[in-house]
């Protein structure tokens, strides 16, 4: 069997691009303290994860999100709203700091299904609140979350990265 080349390959459906993926947690993080300055993020080699998480309405309260703006010159800005606070209850159902919601879905996804990906902090806010209202109007204890994940690999020296 051939292998594709890496050019050849596409990005799979629903997932951001990992270099902008990257460049909003390192900007949060750099808001937010964590890290004392821009691009320490990017000393690691990252992969992007998918999974699912399925949030019950009564801790729907329990998310904080922001939103990192990206100005490439080469391209116009983007945006990329990352989940930032997470409850220990929201933690129990496999959401983390940092992964960024690309669907939302309630009533086993028959109901109420939205794409997420590219979205800006308002506009997911949107989706995510008529998520948990059309859960309840339905009788629904939950909705389904859709996201991606950074994940670090390896720590890569400066050394290395020259070579």
């Amino acid at each position: 069997m051939k292998r594709r080349s890496t050019e050849m390959r596409e990005t799979p459906p629903n997932v951001v691009d990992k270099e902008i993926f990257i460049e909003a947690v390192d900007r949060i993080q750099y808001e937010l303290g964590i890290i004392e300055e821009k691009g320490a993020v990017g000393d690691y080699t990252y992969a992007i994860g998918k999974t699912e998480a399925k949030l019950p309405i009564v801790f729907a309260s329990g998310l904080g999100f922001a939103e990192a703006t990206s100005n490439n010159e080469d391209e116009s800005p983007t945006s990329l709203v990352l989940v930032t606070e997470v409850s220990k209850q929201v933690a129990g159902c496999g959401i983390q700091p940092y992964d960024t919601i690309v669907g939302i879905s309630a009533q086993g996804g028959t109901g109420y299904v939205k794409n997420t990906n590219s979205l800006g902090i308002e506009q997911t806010a949107e989706v995510f609140s008529g998520a948990v209202h059309h859960s309840m109007e339905h009788g629904g204890i939950d909705i389904q979350l859709q996201l991606n994940r950074l994940v670090k690999l390896n720590y890569m020296p400066e050394e290395e990265k020259k070579q």
